[in-house]
């Protein structure tokens, strides 16, 4: 889906079939998006199909009768579609009275548009879901043993087999559809996952519901086996060999793979050359193999608490595309000359033979860096004032400065935590980051230049105005403003703001809800400039081992540097690549947040009935959303907790407010509050607010 798309259609449906006049349609999407794009886009649309426009020039989605097919997804009852590629959702009804469960294949028609509603009907079943479904085995007053999905919730019952054994009763299972009875579905157990609340049992739980893998198929493994050793004589011949240039990794204390290396030397005049290797993946995966099959299956690693759930099969990924120190590798290299103020003086491009002298862990870079002394202090010194001038440059060209978090664990030998911790980014941290967008952003920059040749990119968009508008008005609450009236306006404004609330108690609230605010970045062959960074020009380039998409543009930079055709001519092609790995990353992310929040419940478990310090980060009619500020976990203050009263929220869901007690709750406000309840099988901790 192209991001301007995605920010008409919900315009569009604000009135349902109704028709736009292109003036209003302008004046939703400014200042974001001027009358030309706008006109490009609205045109485009109605040659594909997806919009009418009449003879005085209006516009109206052009979706009744449409049919095409989809897989259900559900939330709470209903079930629903999404359209592709305008990324829409169209409601089917209660998938119990349909007999419909997520992950089947069906045939959908629309036959119904009203404002913020799509309506479709069920025209065929196509094929059965073949998902797994979470929950603990019980048994009913009939004897009969059932299981309650959990993960992902289903408000409906699974029966099972008459055959199961008793004794399952209380585990926890993965069970698989096998077919409807009368008025339930029937399943079969296909994983005993063991007793809730046991550390294998719950991760395991979170790789059935998000359908990770828990390893590679035969073919896969024996093409890995089958892999040459070493490097071959005719692969020396035609690369650059950069095994005498003073290179090194600098990765996390536990990293398993290393797929990038930096080199660096001092050139005469006043140049360095800094290199960024990363691992040769596509020499190895070729397209069409069953390697490559698997690797687009995942499309991308997975990063749980306790393990990887990698892309790649080991032998790759941590063996023949990982960039060990005092071993020969191959890779594919971007190798800039540069002035002491960052200025690039020339770039090359191309497969190189590489050798690692030393493998950093962040911290020991770290160090290096504070005293001066260590391995290559005098190459990391000045790698980390070009880093700097990097950083000023790309903040000077637009970028926003946003910082997350990442929230790390110390694990027992039980795999309990014993300390939960919010990682730090140093500089050591930034000049590995700074380097790798440099060396993604160059990448882009020389596959636009190739006319004709399709490309994958990665893309960020222009956040919508009604979210901007809604950050604005939860800004006034705190006394802070941004300036909405442009992009540039808006970056600049938003940069003074993380300045402005550095080191205050408000700081992380804020930069979570600006976050928020923004769209996802996602990877499309229609290039639109990446937002957040800045760039006009943005790809990935630099994780091959872990993500399917870098391993494609590899294969795309790598054929054109070698006067061949690109592998990927088809634009459609690529589009339905760049869909299914922006799918793919975002179902990575909620596994990796389940497992986190799993951990954290835990971690909560030992604290329960004590009074801790929280802050608001969401209101709802149901209740107040609170993360505690020791641990970053969530936990919800249910509204029947709360002084009688009838409550009101604001349109933005910014205050809830008593209206008779006057009583105000606002996000960003710090509160006490004391865990009362954990629900682990629904990932939730209960909370009740102390009285001061």
């Amino acid at each position: 889906m192209r991001p301007i798309t995605s920010l008409l259609v919900p315009i569009f449906l604000q009135k349902g079939s109704k028709k736009w006049r292109f003036s209003q349609l302008l004046e939703r999407v400014r200042p974001l998006i001027d009358d030309s794009v706008l006109l490009v886009e609205l045109e485009t649309l109605a040659e594909e199909g997806w919009l009418l426009k009449d003879s005085k020039g209006r516009y109206a989605l052009n979706l009744l009768g449409r049919s095409f097919i989809a897989e259900v997804q559900t939330k709470y009852e209903e079930a629903y579609v999404q359209l592709e590629p305008l990324g829409l959702k169209v409601s089917l009804g209660d998938f119990r009275k349909l007999k419909l469960l997520p992950g089947e294949k069906v045939e959908v028609e629309i036959f119904a548009i009203y404002p913020e509603q799509v309506l479709g009907k069920v025209l065929r079943k196509i094929a059965p879901s073949h998902r797994t479904f979470v929950g603990i085995v019980e048994e009913g007053r009939n004897g009969r043993l059932y299981v309650t999905p959990q993960q992902p919730p289903l408000s409906i019952d699974f029966q099972l087999p008459k055959d199961t054994p008793a004794s399952l009763i209380g585990q926890k299972v993965a069970v698989r559809f096998l077919s409807w009875g009368l008025k339930y579905p029937i399943a079969e157990v296909v994983q005993v996952l063991g007793q809730p609340g046991q550390h294998h049992t719950e991760i395991h739980a979170i790789m059935h519901e998000f359908e990770l893998p828990e390893g590679f198929s035969e073919e896969a493994l024996a093409e890995a086996s089958s892999l040459e050793e070493g490097i071959p004589p005719q692969e020396e011949e035609g690369r650059h060999d950069f095994r005498g240039v003073p290179t090194f990794t600098i990765d996390p204390e536990d990293a398993k793979d290393f797929d990038d290396a930096i080199s660096f030397r001092v050139l005469s005049e006043g140049l360095f050359e800094v290199g960024i290797h990363i691992a040769d993946v596509s020499y190895y995966v070729r397209p069409g193999t069953a390697l490559d099959k698997e690797a687009y299956a995942r499309g991308t690693s997975v990063y749980l608490v306790d393990r990887t759930v990698p892309m790649l099969p080991e032998r790759l990924s941590a063996h023949l595309c990982s960039l060990k120190p005092h071993e020969d590798r191959l890779a594919f290299s971007v190798v800039f000359q540069m002035d002491a103020h960052a200025r690039i003086r020339s770039v090359w491009m191309g497969r190189t033979i590489i050798h690692s002298q030393y493998r950093f862990s962040y911290e020991e870079a770290q160090k290096v860096l504070e005293t001066g002394r260590g391995p290559f202090a005098e190459e990391l010194k000045i790698l980390n004032l070009l880093a700097k001038q990097l950083h000023h440059l790309r903040m000077k060209e637009g970028g926003i400065r946003f910082e997350t978090e990442e929230i790390k664990f110390r694990l027992d030998e039980a795999m309990r935590p014993v300390e939960l911790y919010v990682k730090e980014r140093k500089d050591a941290h930034k000049l590995i980051e700074e380097l790798m967008l440099l060396a993604n952003r160059q990448v882009a920059l020389f596959l636009s230049q190739q006319r004709g040749v399709p490309t994958v990119y990665r893309v960020h968009d222009m956040p919508k105005p009604d979210k901007l508008k809604a950050l604005q008005i939860f800004l006034e609450g705190f006394g802070y403003d941004i300036d909405i009236r442009s992009a540039r306006a808006l970056t600049r404004s938003l940069n003074q703001l993380i300045e402005e609330i550095e080191g205050k108690p408000e700081a992380h609230i804020i930069q979570a809800v600006a976050i928020r605010s923004m769209p996802k970045a996602l990877y499309t062959p229609t290039n639109i400039g990446h937002y957040g960074l800045g760039f006009t020009h943005y790809t990935h380039f630099t994780s091959p081992i872990r993500r399917y998409p870098d391993l494609v543009v590899h294969r795309i930079l790598g054929a054109l540097l070698e006067g061949k055709p690109s592998p990927y001519p088809d634009v459609g092609r690529l589009e339905e690549i760049c869909r299914y790995s922006s799918q793919r990353e975002k179902i990575a992310e909620q596994a990796e947040r389940a497992s986190v929040r799993y951990k954290q419940l835990e971690y909560l478990r030992q604290m329960q009935g004590r009074e801790m310090e929280g802050i608001i980060v969401g209101i709802e009619s149901w209740g107040i959303y609170v993360e505690l500020i020791e641990s970053r976990a969530e936990g919800l203050v249910p509204l029947r907790s709360l002084p009688p009263d009838v409550y009101e929220t604001d349109p933005y869901h910014h205050v809830l407010k008593g209206r008779y007690t006057k009583q105000r709750y606002r996000l960003g406000d710090q509160v006490k509050v004391r865990v009362v309840g954990i629900d682990f099988d629904r990932r939730l901790v209960d909370l009740e607010l102390v009285e001061e």
